[in-house]
């Protein structure tokens, strides 16, 4: 006796197996209306068993797959609410890329829920300037390395908590499973189940990339499991998400004054500079969204750095004393 679960990616399990099964198909249900509590049980039950994980995967991208395939159903249709991501916008977001499949295959240990645990704050923030990093270590055994032009805000009554406003950082997170870590940013929030990872915050784009561990990635009503080698990309403006394969190693190489651009708008390459290594440097709109692929290696010092980049696209630059330009030649 087995039991089937109708769908492409269908889940194919002997017998023993199905409270598994029926428990992932109970939690994604629960999604939307649980509480701390609830999703404080939700990651342990995930963190039990990598059978968990794998099952409640299936189940949340096929209830995705059936809300599309009515179908199936002509003569009584099912009812599914449709698995959206849904933030306080109402924007509806939708998935870019790859396929959702290839995030369940694919990497981090973040988790996206509901913002409001904890109870009352003691804020602080941490500004770093650009071209200035800091290394921040938290009560709990957490260690943070901040970016240049970066701010973050921290919470002296909970430490298990930190927002990311702008710039990029990289997490060094003590795994407490009653406990899980929880950056912020914008609309979005991650929620660590005890790796190291990265975060970073250009305008309306949030990046998640996962070195070490694996992670949960939840927009509200539809969770994929991550694993270490992968990246979240989310654009709050455009409703987009993009979950994507990267290299683990390179997790948070900009701590090593490497950054590696896959078809990224040259734009990003300049934020890079300017954070790094502190520099005043505009870029003619032309530029700014010419794809870029490769891995830059900075040096600090934007005499070096500036005209170099401009090489790699093939423009031109000019310094003025004080401030840099890059422009097509």
């Amino acid at each position: 006796m087995c039991i089937v679960y109708p769908m492409k990616g269908t889940l194919i399990v002997a017998v023993e197996d199905a409270t598994i099964v029926d428990r992932a198909i109970d939690w994604h249900l629960r999604q939307g209306d649980m509480g701390e509590a609830d999703w404080r049980a939700f990651v342990a039950w995930l963190e039990e068993d990598p059978a968990h994980a794998q099952a409640f995967d299936t189940v949340a991208l096929d209830m995705a797959m059936l809300s599309e395939r009515a179908d199936l159903f002509p003569a009584q249709p099912m009812v599914v609410a449709p698995v959206v991501v849904r933030p306080p916008t109402r924007r509806l977001w939708a998935w870019v890329g790859g396929g959702a499949a290839v995030a369940a295959a694919a990497s981090v240990t973040l988790m996206v829920a509901p913002i409001g645990f904890g109870s009352a704050s003691a804020a602080y923030a941490v500004e770093t300037k650009p071209g200035q990093r800091q290394d921040i270590a938290l009560s709990d055994g957490t260690r943070i390395e901040l970016n240049g032009a970066s701010r973050l805000v921290l919470d002296r009554n909970n430490p298990r908590v930190a927002t990311l406003q702008a710039g990029e950082a990289t997490f060094h997170v003590r795994h407490d499973p009653r406990d899980p870590f929880t950056v912020r940013s914008g609309t979005m929030t991650v929620q660590d189940l005890g790796t190291v990872f990265n975060v970073e915050r250009d305008g309306a784009r949030f990046d998640v990339q996962v070195a070490e561990g694996s992670v949960l990635f939840q927009p509200r009503q539809q969770a994929v499991t991550l694993r270490s080698g992968a990246a979240v990309s989310a654009r709050e403006d455009l409703g987009s998400v993009t979950v994507m394969k990267i290299d683990a190693a390179k997790v948070g190489s900009w701590r090593n004054g490497v950054v590696a651009f896959g078809g990224e708008p040259f734009g990003r390459v300049i934020t890079s500079v300017r954070r790094i290594d502190g520099v005043i440097l505009s870029i003619e709109p032309s530029l700014s969204q010419q794809p870029f692929t490769g891995m830059v290696r900075f040096t600090g010092e934007a005499a070096r750095d500036v005209p170099h980049i401009a090489a790699l696209v093939g423009a031109e630059w000019h310094h003025d004393g004080e401030r840099w330009t890059i422009s097509p030649k």
